[in-house]
């Protein structure tokens, strides 16, 4: 005696068409794609330690750079020691003072995606969109 299960062909069909979409969603929304208008990914920087203007501080940043589209992260990637040599120059013209207020945060957010931006030959809406400050220390 055979017993059938009670799927149809057409029932088994949807159900693994409906599993692949959802394997391939879940595999573009890791990859940092998909999101409306084609967002990118991101890409995670070394941490830098820098000497302060003055030389007797020493500034830390960690930093995640925010791209607009996923080629600008692989052009980032490519070129990312010209991007790490512009950063730390950036950062070692820095005071300490124009560091530690929230507005001084967010004019060093907006240099360095403008320097980043440079290198890469990009605009903010095709290079880097934000620079997302993971940690800084002034000691």
């Amino acid at each position: 005696m055979k017993k059938s299960l009670g799927f149809s062909l057409r029932q088994c069909l949807s159900l693994l068409m409906l599993s692949s979409f959802l394997l391939m969603s879940h595999a573009q929304a890791n990859s940092g794609g998909g999101e409306g208008g084609g967002g990118g990914a991101y890409e995670k920087m070394e941490p830098y330690t820098v000497n302060l203007v003055g030389l007797t501080q020493v500034l830390q940043v960690a930093a995640t750079l925010k791209m607009a589209k996923p080629e600008a992260g692989a052009k980032a990637k490519l070129y990312m020691p010209a991007i790490r040599h512009e950063i730390l120059i950036l950062l070692g013209s820095k005071t300490a003072e124009q560091i530690e207020s929230a507005a001084g945060k967010q004019q060093l957010i907006n240099e360095i995606r403008a320097v980043v931006n440079k290198v890469l030959g990009l605009d903010a809406k095709e290079g880097v969109s934000d620079v997302l400050l993971e940690q800084i220390i002034i000691q």
